[in-house]
């Protein structure tokens, strides 16, 4: 057992400050904005997801290595759904702290006659009704196998 587990208030004042609860606006505007996230993945057109980011936003997706601005997402995910037209993400909850939404979803795609299904998570933060920063979180390395796998079996058929 971890002997180390005193709690004290300190901990608790930090811990607290790190979730701050959002005000009745922010809560308004991050529902109205998952909504709209959730919409625009059912069928998703690239310069759909415009509205949904300020223009100066700072997104980082995999596999960008930098941050881009709402342009820069857009061209992101045209390229993606070139490659993958029938990606679809579905939203399994979310959660919202002051001006950060946290998305956790479910991703499916059909590589060949494979569907590969994954999840991850999106971190946002809104200023009105649109993200002015994000991050998206998932396992990279075990997308990039499935989808390896799955062109692998179309050559081999």
């Amino acid at each position: 057992m971890y002997t180390n587990s005193i709690v004290t208030d300190e901990i608790r004042t930090q811990v607290a400050s790190k979730c701050p609860p959002p005000s009745p606006d922010q809560l308004a505007a991050a529902s109205d904005w998952v909504c709209r996230f959730a919409v625009r993945w059912q069928k998703p057109d690239a310069d759909s997801l415009s509205d949904l980011m300020h223009p100066d936003t700072q997104n980082l997706i995999p596999p960008m290595t930098a941050p881009a601005n709402r342009e820069g997402v857009v061209e992101h995910f045209r390229q993606v759904l070139r490659q993958f037209p029938d990606l679809r993400i579905e939203i399994t909850r979310w959660a919202i702290s002051g001006d950060t939404v946290m998305i956790e979803w479910s991703a499916t795609v059909t590589v060949g006659r494979r569907q590969i299904s994954w999840s991850g998570v999106d971190r946002i933060s809104l200023r009105g009704e649109r993200m002015y920063a994000g991050q998206v979180y998932w396992d990279t390395r075990r997308v990039a196998e499935q989808v390896a796998e799955a062109r692998s079996a179309v050559v081999a058929e």
